[in-house]
């Protein structure tokens, strides 16, 4: 809500709010007029002092930093690459191994011994109808064929992998993929209370027109608990505008971070973590890819050990998509708007 918005609700409710206290009541009014109506006896004025004393650290619904994933943009000597590709095989192989029959779970050297077999292994090479992967034990060609050549279709260079196998004379074939991928039986968090936050893309580039109309659409939110601003620059002007509702500035500079809002986790991946990429990478799909495999791995490795409710990002399609669970939702247009609604998980897409 705009500040004269929250006086209007005050007032409607029997409260006159002090110059100190209403940037304090900005991030929730509607529940601290709840907590407030509690207070004995009931406050007319409203000061500084009474919003400061009420329990409503719960409810204010600002988003926790959990996690910043800090990405180091420089170039990496040779023993810094393989240090980084060795972390990430032993962290999604942690995973696998949690996901697999360990009693048939082997070393790529062990191969020879056995008939049928599961291994962990990372993709070297992608061939026609088959990839090298290897371990640290060594490395062997896993063969494809059958209606599993559509599974090998999805295999990218880097992927750590479970292969389920099965050794004819002298070649291993791939019986199945198992990727770290999110679990289908995982539960799908929620929020109790009706909270909703909002995807916007660069406001400062709208015409003032068309900017007003963007602060005017937002008011008419139920219980906005966050606003998460992809703008090129950091614009003092654009949170202020937005402080009413926890506005989270993410700049081409910030790092990929993982948030959480009342126990929903909200992952932002920014463009530019994404530039040293292929043109696939700006598409919705690309996100699900990197939630399949819980990782990318370009000169550096990001692996996701924990898995987000939500993931917000700016790439060049806009769009959103859910996968197992989890809302993937990408805005770079900034006459859109994606707004979440953390109770009911349902995303809506809104032009200005």
């Amino acid at each position: 809500m705009l500040k004269e918005e929250v006086i209007r609700l005050f007032i409607k409710n029997g409260y006159q709010l002090s110059k100190t206290a209403l940037p304090l009541v900005l991030s929730d009014p509607e529940q601290i007029i709840l907590e407030l109506g509690k207070l004995k006896p009931r406050p007319l004025f409203v000061t500084e002092k009474h919003i400061k004393g009420l329990s409503v650290e719960r409810t204010t619904n600002k988003p926790k930093i959990l996690k910043e994933y800090k990405i180091i943009n420089k170039e990496l000597k040779i023993e810094d690459y393989v240090k980084n590709l060795h972390s990430l095989y032993e962290k999604i192989r942690d995973i696998l191994s949690k996901r697999m029959d360990k009693e048939k779970l082997i070393s790529i050297n062990k191969i020879s011994e056995q008939k049928t077999f599961s291994i962990i292994g990372i993709v070297r090479e992608k061939r026609e109808n088959n990839i090298l992967v290897e371990d640290p034990s060594g490395e062997t060609s896993i063969f494809f064929d059958g209606l599993m050549k559509e599974t090998l279709e999805e295999i990218c260079l880097d992927d750590v992998v479970g292969i389920r196998c099965k050794k004819i004379k002298d070649k291993t074939f791939a019986r199945s993929i198992i990727y770290p991928d999110i679990l289908s039986s995982r539960k799908i968090t929620k929020t109790e209370d009706d909270i909703e936050v909002i995807v916007v893309s660069n406001p400062s580039s709208l015409s003032p027109q068309r900017y007003q109309k963007l602060l005017e659409t937002i008011p008419g939110v139920k219980k906005l608990s966050t606003v998460f601003l992809f703008n090129e620059t950091i614009n003092e002007k654009l949170l202020e505008d937005f402080s009413g509702f926890n506005p989270v500035n993410i700049s081409q500079n910030s790092n990929p971070t993982l948030f959480q809002i009342n126990g929903v986790k909200i992952l932002t991946l920014p463009r530019y973590f994404f530039k040293k990429l292929p043109d696939k990478a700006n598409s919705i799909n690309f996100m699900v890819s990197i939630l399949k495999r819980r990782s990318l791995f370009t000169n550096y490795s990001f692996i996701l050990d924990e898995i987000p409710d939500i993931v917000i990002s700016n790439l060049e399609e806009s769009g959103y998509k859910n996968y197992k669970g989890t809302s993937t939702i990408s805005n770079s247009d900034p006459d859109k708007v994606f707004l979440v609604n953390l109770k009911t998980r349902e995303v809506k897409e809104m032009m200005i």
